[in-house]
């Protein structure tokens, strides 16, 4: 069946974006408005793409690491054109600058993300604040197939299944650098080290 399209991303007016709610319903909204506490609608749309859109949960659940946190964060990559889960209004790419790579990964856990991606720039240390270069890719891809686009039951022209929990820690800039554990556990333990690629690609 591919995509069922609730239509709600043809309908988004000029200067706003779209959240669909945790009830399947979407709500529109300015660009400039607030969508969370600490969070405008404007921001997930780092990239100026219309229409644009985002699911409640990835809000909630930045917001949920904004108030664990303390300090702000920056959204760098939000909702973009193409496949995947940032353009179905799932992901966000996230920096914290005045936090280490660790605290952020475990606030983001701890806030219910279990898609996770850990990326520093070459030469530094995840032990390192975020300002030194890097991001934190987070995603609230579960499985259900809820997206802004409406909900995906199967899609024909994808080559595999998201991996769900899925966890990943590398080179900001180098795919084939990362290596992805099978537990958030392992996700931990290889960056406190400050572990180099292992080469393990797994689910």
């Amino acid at each position: 069946m591919g995509v069922q399209d609730t239509g709600c991303l043809n309908w988004v007016p000029a200067g706003y974006g779209l959240v669909r709610e945790t009830n399947g319903r979407c709500s529109f909204y300015q660009d400039t408005m607030p969508i969370a506490a600490n969070f405008r609608m404007r921001e997930f749309n780092p990239a100026g793409v219309r229409p644009y859109g985002v699911m409640r949960k990835l809000v909630t659940q930045l917001q949920q690491m904004r108030n664990a946190l303390g300090v702000p964060i920056m959204i760098t990559s939000g909702y973009r054109r193409g496949t995947g889960a940032h353009a179905s209004g799932l992901a966000a790419d996230i920096v914290v600058p005045r936090k280490t790579f660790i605290e952020v990964t475990q606030a983001a856990y701890n806030a219910g993300f279990r898609r996770i991606e850990v990326m520093k720039r070459s030469g530094t240390s995840y032990h390192n604040l975020m300002s030194a270069g890097g991001y934190i890719h987070v995603d609230v891809y579960d499985g259900s197939g809820n997206t802004t686009r409406g909900t995906i039951y199967d899609c024909p022209t994808c080559t595999s299944i998201p991996c769900y929990p899925w966890y990943a820690w590398g080179i900001s800039g180098s795919w084939f650098s990362t290596s992805q554990p099978n537990t958030f556990s392992q996700l931990m333990a290889n960056i406190r080290a400050d572990r180099g690629n292992t080469g393990y690609m797994g689910c």
